[in-house]
This record gives C-alpha cells, sequence and structure tokens, in this order.
C-alpha cells in the first residue's frame, strides 16, 4: 500500500479526479451540436476522447519536462520541455475543453453575493469556475514532472546501507566460491590418494609374489598375473630353470 501511494499516484488521482468532474461539462458542451434523437451515448464518446488524451498528453508532457532538465541553457530547457508536440496537443485538447466548460458555466451559471455584492462581473465568475479548470492541466505536468524526482530521491543512509550489502553479498558469493574450490581439491587430492595407494598396494602384492620363498609360487603367481609370458621369461623372472617351469605349470593344469 505504502508503495502506491506515492506524490506521483495522489496527484494522479486527484488529476483524473478533476478531468472526471470536467467530462459531463464537456458531453453537454458536444451534445448542443447533436440532432435531437440521436445517440445519447455519442457526447460522452467525445468528451471521453478529449478528456484522456488531456490526461495522456499530460503523462507524456511531464516526462518531457523531467528528461528537458539536463538541458544548461534556460531557454534551451524552456523550448524542449514547453515548445514541444505534447505541448501543441494539449493545448489544442485543452482549448476545446475550456470552451465547453465556460460554456457550460455561462449557461448555467448563476449570480452569487460574493459577486454581486462586491461588484464583481460575472464573466470573471465563469471564466475562474468554468475555463480556467481545464488549463490546470499545465500545471499538473510540471507537478508531476517534479513528483517524479521527489520519489525516485533515496535517502542517503538506504543508499549506503544497500551498498554496503550488496559488498556483503559480493564478499558471500566469493567466500562460496572458494570454498566450492576448496572442496573440488580436497576431493582431487583424495581421489589422487586412492588412485596412489591401490597401485603401492598392487606393486606390494605384486613384489610379496615375486619374492616369496618358494619358486614354484612364484612361477604360478606370474603366470596368472601375465598369462602371455612364456615359460622362459616366467623362468628368467623367478629365477627358476626353464625345465622346473614346465613341471610346475603342467602340474598346475593338471591339478
Amino acid at each position: 500500500m505504502k508503495k502506491f501511494l506515492t506524490t506521483n499516484n495522489v496527484l494522479w488521482i486527484i488529476y483524473l479526479s478533476l478531468l472526471a468532474v470536467l467530462l459531463p461539462h464537456t458531453a453537454w458542451a458536444f451534445a448542443q451540436f447533436e440532432p435531437v434523437g440521436s445517440w445519447e451515448f455519442t457526447p460522452y464518446l467525445a468528451a471521453l476522447a478529449f478528456e484522456a488524451a488531456i490526461a495522456a498528453l499530460t503523462h507524456k508532457l511531464a516526462k518531457h519536462i523531467e528528461s528537458g532538465k539536463r538541458h544548461s541553457s534556460a531557454w534551451r530547457k524552456f523550448q524542449y520541455q514547453y515548445l514541444n508536440i505534447y505541448s501543441l496537443g494539449l493545448i489544442s485538447c485543452l482549448a476545446i475543453s475550456s470552451l465547453a466548460n465556460l460554456a457550460h458555466a455561462v449557461e448555467f451559471g448563476t449570480e452569487i453575493k460574493i459577486f454581486t455584492v462586491w461588484g464583481v462581473p460575472f464573466g470573471l465568475y465563469a471564466v475562474v469556475f468554468g475555463a480556467v479548470l481545464p488549463c490546470i492541466s499545465y500545471v499538473f505536468a510540471r507537478v508531476l514532472s517534479n513528483a517524479v524526482d521527489e520519489d525516485s530521491a533515496e535517502d542517503p543512509a538506504t543508499i549506503e546501507l544497500r551498498s554496503k550489502v550488496g559488498e556483503l553479498n559480493r564478499q558471500l558469493r566469493e567466500s562460496e566460491r572458494a570454498k566450492a574450490q576448496a572442496e573440488r581439491l580436497t576431493l582431487d587430492a583424495e581421489r589422487k590418494a586412492q588412485e596412489a595407494e591401490a597401485r603401492f598396494a598392487a606393486a606390494g602384492d605384486l613384489m610379496r609374489f615375486l619374492c616369496a620363498p618358494e619358486k614354484r609360487e612364484r612361477i604360478l603367481f606370474a603366470k596368472k598375473q601375465w598369462p602371455q609370458l612364456t615359460g622362459s621369461a616366467i623362468a628368467i623372472m623367478t629365477e627358476s630353470q626353464p625345465s622346473y617351469v614346465s613341471e610346475v605349470l603342467s602340474g598346475a593344469e593338471a591339478a
């Protein structure tokens, strides 16, 4: 709710309420040019189109005024902010709406004591309460452009806090990346240690069998470990006679 009730949104609610008040007066003016018996909603559609155009052009002009604040020259700033197509369109729509509301004020307005007692002309009353109301759009365009700046301005403490939070988040991300990298290195080291341990275990088994006191065990292990070796090669490896190697292997096959 707090995010919705910004200065800019409240001003727009007020401004659209003002246009809604002017809408029936503008519709009445358009109805004067419609033939008797015509569709009764036509004047309201025409009035709605003009009042909606005023709202849209006011919004565009407010944005244009806001973006024109970057000019340093006063004339260039005024030229950019107000001498543009949005301003021209708004003036055109305001002229029609102002005439319509002035006509309504003259048609239905009655003199009140403050004007009759003080001798103020009725024409001034009609202008003030009729034609001037639509012209407030220019004032709202200017105010809305300033409201955008006020809503977007942040408290310095908030900016500093956001900066600190961002720095802490950055440090946390770096810490998490370092932790993940350390975990990967640890897993890699453990894997390598396991592989080395397996290799050392295999080498230990090999040396244990090759250095066994019984030549028969050496011969059988060598044949099992390297089936493609010839008897003479096994004899050299186990420091045995080829005939003994053949005897041991033949006995093992027979068994």
